[in-house]
């Protein structure tokens, strides 16, 4: 008798069904990538609104306790709005140490303060968090801070703003914003207009009379002190010994720094003497063009930027937004009758 035995053995799969089980798991992947990404933004988003309610908040609570508003800068105390806050923001240790009677937030007490950096004035979409402002000086020592992502609109620049409007839309009357600068006197720079936008002697909620619903205190001007134009990136280049060879700077970038809040209305670059620059902002003040001092607001979510207002609600205006609507909402007593889009 003769016993035949048969080989067996696992089949293996063949080149084909392999390539076929890669596709489909690429396209999963490439269909949920997105989803995923999407979803990340949105957690980001959303967590920079609550820093920015926070800040708003604090902004309030300071009134409530002092019966006016901050200053967005302080000529006599010269420092920005954020120190004034942040024992609000549950920085009260950190601010015990800023010497507010020195009245330069670059003092050598207040230098090594500044240079901290704040997760309560920074949002989590920006690429880089922890950026460090380090603008040179001739006459004094570096102006270094560490920097953040938002900002105070004091005004409209009654000048700048109106070239992109027109004749009917020309923003006039007083282009004060909720936090303006504060000034005693004549403001060489806005000399023949009247100190529009800048002559202030206290900021208060009983001047926001467009309504505190219709009124932005502050907003996102996120990655300086890089310049960015649209989504393209310039890192910041002082001295133009980079690779553009141009200097390059969205000043204002430390939260500290008098350069904070600023007009919107402006399509100039900072200049450093004569080193050549990138020139003109090359499209008109909107919503996520540029985040060049003076141009308008910027931020790296998708569509849009956050912008609180001064009742302590954040709202999220489209980068379609117009600019009349953008000057509407800045100032504090224009008048105007636009609601929010």
């Amino acid at each position: 008798m003769h016993t035949h035995t048969r080989k067996t053995g696992c089949r293996g799969f063949t080149l084909v069904e392999l390539l076929v089980v890669i596709a489909i798991i690429g396209t999963l992947v490439g269909l949920l990538l997105p989803a995923v990404q999407a979803a990340r933004e949105a957690a980001r988003r959303s967590q920079c609104v609550n820093t920015m309610k926070q800040v708003s908040l604090a902004c309030l609570n300071y009134e409530n306790g002092r019966r006016r508003l901050p200053l967005a800068l302080d000529t006599k105390a010269i420092f920005s709005w954020a120190p004034q806050v942040l024992p609000f923001l549950e920085e009260a240790s950190m601010v015990a140490q800023y010497d507010t009677a020195v009245g330069w937030w670059l003092s050598p007490t207040n230098r090594p303060i500044v240079a901290r950096q704040l997760s309560a004035v920074q949002c989590p979409s920006t690429p880089t968090l922890n950026r460090i402002q380090d603008k040179p000086e001739t006459t004094t020592e570096y102006k270094t801070g560490a920097c953040g992502d938002y900002f105070t609109p004091a005004g409209v620049h009654p000048v700048d703003a109106n070239v992109f409007l027109s004749l009917g839309e020309q923003i006039t009357g007083d282009t004060r914003g909720a936090l303006c600068w504060f000034s005693s006197g004549t403001n060489t720079k806005l000399a023949g207009l009247n100190n529009k936008g800048f002559a202030n002697s206290k900021n208060s909620l009983k001047d926001i009379t467009d309504g505190t619903s219709k009124t932005i205190l502050l907003a996102e001007c996120a990655g300086r002190e890089d310049v960015y134009r649209g989504r393209t990136k310039y890192a910041v280049d002082y001295f133009a010994t980079g690779p553009f060879g141009k200097a390059i700077r969205a000043r204002g970038g430390a939260w500290a720094t008098t350069d904070n809040a600023f007009m919107i209305g402006s399509i100039k670059p900072w200049t450093s003497g004569s080193l050549p620059t990138l020139g003109d902002i090359p499209t008109a003040p909107a919503i996520n063009s540029s985040n060049e001092w003076g141009h308008c607001f910027y931020a790296f979510h998708p569509g849009g930027a956050n912008v609180a207002m001064a009742d302590g609600s954040v709202q999220f205006l489209s980068d379609t937004t117009p600019l009349r609507l953008l000057c509407t909402l800045v100032t504090r007593a224009g008048g105007e009758t636009d609601a929010m889009p």
